[in-house]
């Protein structure tokens, strides 16, 4: 019997079904994967934190999977532009694209039209974790605390102001429901990122403002502002005397999460490989203390319950979105 491979006899065997839940075509892209450099797409401006996260972690995951890791910042417009990019990449595991909730979670519920359907045009692949965020007033503020600041937003004649980085932002969002929640008059002040925004905050442009932590606590360490509250499960160890949101009613217990997601459809054993050699890297020491300094919480998950996580969160933000009536266009 010939043990050659007609040409007909290879149609029929690619034609055949998926075998548990693996095509050939998807077989073999996994046996060979990965045999090129991959591509990470930041959606955000080169310098910025998560760029210094993703730029620690290239060296250390590309030494697990054995290729070159390539960034390419692709900014603008809430992070949509560049994740707009990876979503139209083809669906092979070489293009991996830099999330977050301003990006994926946020921006869809509030461009209009929106970029993508990011249920549909993205999977998750591996989480990095939270962001905590801060609201503060200036070090001279009379409010001492977050229930002292919302008590006079409620007695003022005129709306007291809070900055934010940016119309849309995770910032912006996290306050509107602050204000709803504790039916306080807040007027939002949106600058073009959080640069501008902290000198807002110190030179008493806004009388409070979101930002994150990594930003506030250089200039906690200086005196200049006082944090009132931040968005995390409990308090955090550096800062013990700084309630969070949860402590004061407002339901949020976390702030923006950061991680990768591919395009939709990349094959499930490439993502799995993916996911195994990211979270590798996150323990990578280099890579630690630079989530340290950003004050970020990791949060390790499987790639099922990060892909639930990624759908939860879509949800979750876009209920506040909706509870606030906010839009873009």
């Amino acid at each position: 019997m010939s043990t050659s491979l007609t040409r007909r006899n290879a149609l029929r065997i690619l034609s055949m079904p998926a075998i548990g839940g693996m095509t050939l075509t998807s077989w073999a892209q996994g046996n060979a994967y990965p045999s090129r450099p991959i591509k990470i797409i930041v959606p955000w401006a080169a310098g910025g934190g998560g760029d210094a996260l993703v730029r620690a972690m290239g060296p250390v995951l590309s030494q697990r999977l054995g290729q070159p890791v390539i960034i390419d910042n692709r900014p603008g417009a809430i992070g949509t532009i560049g994740s707009l990019v990876g979503a139209r990449s083809p669906a092979d595991g070489y293009t991996l694209i830099y999330g977050a909730a301003d990006s994926h979670s946020i921006a869809p519920h509030i461009l209009k039209p929106a970029p993508y359907d990011a249920k549909k045009d993205f999977m998750a692949v591996a989480p990095l974790g939270f962001t905590p965020l801060t609201v503060m007033v200036h070090a001279s503020h009379p409010a001492q605390t977050l229930t002292e600041f919302l008590q006079m937003a409620r007695q003022a004649k005129e709306p007291l102001t809070y900055g934010s980085w940016g119309q849309g932002s995770s910032g912006q969002i996290i306050m509107e429901v602050l204000k709803q929640t504790k039916s306080a008059a807040l007027l939002h002040v949106p600058y073009n990122g959080t640069a501008p925004l902290i000198q807002a905050q110190i030179s008493k442009q806004v009388d409070c403002a979101i930002i994150p932590t990594l930003v506030a606590e250089p200039h906690v360490a200086a005196g200049t502002i006082r944090m009132l509250a931040i968005t995390a499960p409990q308090r955090m160890a550096a800062h013990p005397n700084v309630p969070t949101l949860k402590e004061f009613g407002v339901d949020i217990d976390i702030g923006p999460w950061l991680g990768f997601v591919a395009p939709a459809k990349t094959p499930a054993d490439i993502v799995a490989r993916l996911h195994d050699a990211i979270e590798a890297s996150l323990a990578d020491a280099k890579v630690a203390e630079t989530m340290r300094k950003m004050s970020m919480v990791m949060t390790p998950m499987t790639a099922t319950a990060y892909q639930q996580f990624y759908t939860r969160e879509y949800d979750r933000w876009g209920s506040y979105i909706r509870s606030a009536n906010i839009t873009l266009n």
